[in-house]
């Protein structure tokens, strides 16, 4: 009998230290998940914040700021000053970036592409409430528009995760 009540207390014992030790475990993974998605919230919304200021500057082919922006020197300027993030100069070369997300999950920042999704033409920044920045071209500079189907982006990647 005494044998058998020292089992359960060892039983009791081990099972409280490891439901303790998950559970905090648990803990210090949501903190610090929390922790990373505020600081990416900040940089997303930041990319946002500079990407609208920049709507009425100038389009000029090959240029990357801060008065004129062609439209993959726009995205490149916006994420390095706003976000510190170095992107690749190019259209061709930001599409290879990130990972690949549906237009009906958008989130703030990410690059919206025109064209082939692996071989696109043009790019923007999704700002939000189902608009984007973009330099449109040289006579229209930088606009901030609504997506529509007239023109609608063939892919979206998100950088900032």
């Amino acid at each position: 009998m005494r044998h058998r009540h020292s089992l359960i207390k060892l039983v009791a014992f081990i099972s409280l230290f490891f439901t303790g030790a998950a559970t905090v475990t648990t803990v210090t993974a949501a903190t610090t998940t929390d922790v990373d998605a505020s600081s990416v919230t900040k940089k997303r919304n930041a990319v946002v914040k500079l990407a609208k200021k920049q709507v009425g500057k100038g389009y000029v082919y090959g240029a990357n700021g801060p008065s004129a922006f062609d439209c993959s020197g726009l995205v490149q300027y916006v994420y390095k000053t706003a976000g510190g993030t170095v992107l690749p100069r190019t259209t061709f070369s930001q599409v290879t970036l990130g990972k690949r997300v549906s237009m009906k999950k958008l989130k703030k920042g990410d690059l919206l592409f025109w064209g082939s999704a692996t071989s696109p033409y043009h790019v923007g920044i999704y700002v939000g409430g189902n608009q984007y920045v973009h330099a449109a071209t040289p006579d229209q500079g930088v606009l901030k528009q609504s997506i529509s189907t007239y023109f609608y982006p063939s892919a979206a990647k998100r950088v900032l995760e």
